[in-house]
Parts: structure tokens; sequence; C-alpha cells
């Protein structure tokens, strides 16, 4: 019997885990955490925190991502590399387009406590999932192309913008705290998928070249 590989058993545990998630939203079983969670980030209001998370939550916006986007594609179309700019694509396409159907599905409200304007359904968070898949795809791509001293600053500050892009949208309302996890989960899972491939492309690239070396 061929062994499962943990990727597989990983992808199995967060689908099932969005899928109870979902089924305990919907039902209403998880308001009472998505309240305390809200109660717990608005203790720490202040101006320059407002200031600082909306920029934040701006370059997550559709206008903040697509901009964000094109200076990434751009770098990599001048290096040359249709490979990262493949997985990019395909990814925050994915993302976008499965966010959109779900909140169609599910028709969740947003938070009565929201401060700030904001149209459409709430479930899942449709800013953090384009953080997500956008600087974590970024996080792939560096982890197999770069080996000098800027890899780990890079991605920290990806990691970091896709944290506090999920804390944004909870501290300004705009999504309750399982609305972010959602999204979070979902961004893993399309995360995941894209890594098995790309491990197998990128492999597959790395013996042509022995090859063609030797």
């Amino acid at each position: 019997m061929k062994r499962i590989k943990k990727e597989y058993i990983i992808l199995t545990i967060l689908l099932l885990i969005f899928i109870l998630l979902s089924i305990f939203v919907n039902l209403g079983k998880l308001d009472s955490v998505d309240e305390a969670i809200y109660n717990f980030v608005a203790n720490f209001k202040c101006d320059f925190l407002t200031h600082f998370l909306y920029a934040i939550t701006q370059s997550a916006s559709t206008v903040g991502i697509i901009s964000i986007f094109v200076l990434v594609i751009a770098f990599f179309f001048y290096k040359k590399d249709l490979f990262s700019i493949k997985y990019l694509v395909l990814n925050l396409l994915s993302g976008t387009l499965i966010v959109k159907g779900l909140k169609e599905l599910f028709k969740r409200a947003r938070p009565a406590w929201k401060w700030i304007e904001q149209g459409g359904f709430s479930y899942p968070s449709g800013h953090t999932i384009s953080a997500l898949v956008l600087y974590g795809t970024l996080i792939l791509i560096i982890n197999k192309k770069l080996n000098n001293r800027l890899k780990k600053p890079l991605i920290i500050v990806c990691i970091l913008m896709i944290v506090l892009t999920g804390l944004s949208r909870i501290y300004f309302g705009a999504h309750f705290f399982t609305d972010v996890l959602a999204s979070m989960i979902l961004g893993c899972i399309i995360l995941l998928i894209s890594s098995l491939f790309m491990n197998k492309e990128y492999g597959s690239n790395d013996k042509n070249k022995v090859k063609k070396t030797i």
C-alpha cells in the first residue's frame, strides 16, 4: 500500500475544519465567540493603531491588492520568471472566485458593530484571503528561489502582512473573527495544493537544468 503523503492528510483535515466551521457559523453557534473576540480587540483602539491598521486594510482592498499584484508581476516579468507569475495569477484568481461563491452561498450579514463603510456579505473575508494567497504565494516562491540574507526578512514581512490584514478586518468590525478564520483556512488549502504542484514542477525544472549541464 502506498504511503499517504502528509500534505494530503493536512488538506483533508483543513477541509473538514472548514466544513465544520461553516456549519457552526451558519447555525449561529459561534456568535458569542465572535463578539467576545471583537470586544477584546476593541480594547486596544487608539489613533495610532486605527491609522496603521486602516493603511493595512486598504492595502488588501481590491485596488490595493491589484496595485501590489501588478508591481509584483512586473518584477517577475522583468526577471522572465513565468513560473512565479503563473502561480501568483492562479492562486489569487482561485481565492477570489472561491470566496465570492461562498459569500453568495452563506449570505452572512456584516457585524452590527462595524465602524467603516463596507458593503457585501461577510463570510468569508475577501481582504484576508487576497492577502493570504498573494503574500503566501510569495513566501513559497521566496523559499524556493532565494538563498541570501534577504530571505528571512522578506518572509517575515509577508507573514506580518497576512496577520495584520486579518486583524484589521476584526478591528474595524468589517468582519467577524470566524470570517477571517475561514479565509485563513481556505487560503492555506490553496497554498498547500499550489505547493504540491510547485514542488513537482520546480523539481523537474532542476532536473532538466542538471541534465543540460551534464
